[in-house]
């Protein structure tokens, strides 16, 4: 009888790699204890044994995933308030090509002035793969030409 949650508690073992559950760990937990109880208490019991197991272990394996996915919520985004550099833009969709982590990611502008090539902004939101950017001021540099071309106003 033994032997019989010896197997059940590998083989949910196994299944919990693959399905990312705390509910196959705790059948898997309850087994295996089980099993180590089967040496000192009678075979006709042990399916109580595992019952008491598995009713104490499901509600802890169900507590537990819940606090772990509360705190995982709470994690902050490293990107944001990262600067970057502007390299290229607008295109047609108003979308902006900068300079971070050492590759080319596509951006919008949600706060400043629109920035020219070789400005820099801060990251501020970011969407999938599409960064939110704030545009720091232009700081004036007197040996230094503008990349931006000359604005077409009257």
């Amino acid at each position: 009888m033994l032997f019989v949650y010896v197997i059940l508690a590998f083989v949910a073992g196994i299944s919990e790699l693959f399905t990312g559950t705390f509910y196959l760990a705790a059948v898997a937990l309850a087994a295996l204890f089980t099993a180590i109880t089967g040496l000192i208490l009678p075979g006709t019991v042990l399916h109580w044994v595992f019952l008491g197991y598995c009713l104490v272990l499901l509600p802890a394996g169900m507590w537990l995933r819940h606090r772990l996915a509360r705190k995982a919520q709470g994690l902050t985004d490293f990107d944001l308030g990262q600067g970057v550099e502007v390299i290229g833009g607008p295109d047609q969709n108003e979308h902006y090509t900068v300079h971070y982590r050492g590759s080319e990611w596509m951006a919008v502008v949600d706060d400043g002035p629109a920035p020219c090539p070789g400005d820099r902004a801060v990251i501020i939101g970011k969407t999938d793969n599409l960064l939110h950017l704030g545009v720091l001021p232009q700081q004036p540099s007197a040996d230094k030409e503008s990349l931006c071309p000359p604005s077409s106003s009257s």
